[in-house]
């Protein structure tokens, strides 16, 4: 019988009954976790340390339910064979939902009006212009599920949408597709909003830069919900400081939590927020069947049943 240990602080309880066929062992704490390791099959987990796989010595597959794992040991899991799922695809509607927030938050001027609101001040349309996203266009640089799903919410919305993925396929919801060669160029200088959705990969490791942000028009917006690290950002503050384009919107960063003494807090062109827009508070109840099929698959050695599979050759 398989040993599957269950690091998740309680949650996913019922892989216990439903899973008669493995012993299932949810753990609590940080040392029975390291305890239960010891001869663990498989683990369902967040996050994965070097000292968790030096417990794990007959590990042979990890369920992160993370859709981001560039922080994982994924060297060492490559080295030993040890199979990989991500999370990739529980996101989909709470980070698609985001985007459509911070554009209109962008649009509206929300941020400055709840500001005049602490403030007890009244200022009308004079003081606040009010823009609309409906007929603006959105570049979405990484047409993964959730760029597809921000395509289809930001086209219902009125807008009209184009965007950059591995490879330029049709897709729904999008007008044009262009691939990573030559498309990032063509997306960005001609859109009103730019969302950067792209995992961090050695390829895409600070592929925003100078370049990048000369490219955007003056009254642009741009939105980072993928991974900071594809972001140089000293390159970043120079764009704000010298106003080379509207607005910068981002939920992740180089180093999580931003250093209080970031020099982009000081910035009034820039709305931060600490990486909130993927967790959401029915987070386990949206893993959960990719959870199951991939233990399913994995108990029955179906392997080709499983979704979501860590490519490490792609990166993501």
């Amino acid at each position: 019988m398989k040993k599957i240990v269950v690091n998740l602080s309680g949650g996913l309880a019922r892989l216990v009954d439903d899973f008669p066929q493995a012993h299932v062992v949810p753990v609590e704490t940080y040392h029975d976790l390291l305890l239960e390791l010891s001869d663990a099959d498989g683990l369902v987990t967040y996050a994965l340390t070097d000292n968790m796989l030096d417990q794990a010595e007959q590990l042979k597959y990890v369920a992160s339910l993370y859709a981001g794992v560039d922080k994982l040991p994924l060297t060492r899991l490559k080295d030993e064979g040890i199979i990989l799922t991500t999370g990739r695809g529980i996101h989909i509607i709470h980070m698609a939902e985001y985007a459509i927030m911070m554009m209109i938050l962008h649009a509206r001027g929300l941020d400055k009006l709840l500001g005049q609101q602490r403030q007890r001040i009244w200022a009308g349309a004079d003081e606040n212009p009010q823009d609309q996203i409906h007929g603006k266009k959105l570049g979405i640089i990484g047409l993964g599920a959730i760029g597809q799903e921000v395509a289809k919410k930001a086209s219902l919305m009125g807008m009209e949408v184009v965007g950059v993925r591995r490879s330029a396929q049709a897709t729904e919801y999008v007008s044009e597709v262009y691939g990573m060669e030559d498309g990032i160029e063509k997306v960005v200088s001609d859109c009103d909003y730019v969302i950067n959705l792209l995992p961090h990969t050695p390829e895409t490791h600070h592929l925003i830069d100078k370049t990048f942000f000369d490219l955007l028009k003056p009254s642009a917006c741009m939105i980072n919900m993928g991974r900071g690290d594809t972001v140089n950002e000293d390159d970043l503050y120079q764009a704000l400081v010298n106003r080379q384009f509207k607005r910068y919107i981002s939920d992740v960063f180089n180093e999580e939590p931003l250093d209080p003494e970031s020099n982009l807090w000081e910035l009034d062109n820039i709305v931060i927020t600490p990486h909130i827009s993927g967790p959401n508070v029915r987070y386990l109840d949206k893993a959960y069947p990719i959870v199951k099929q991939n233990l399913t698959a994995f108990l029955e050695e179906n392997y080709e049943e499983m979704v979501n599979v860590y490519s490490h050759e792609r990166g993501y």
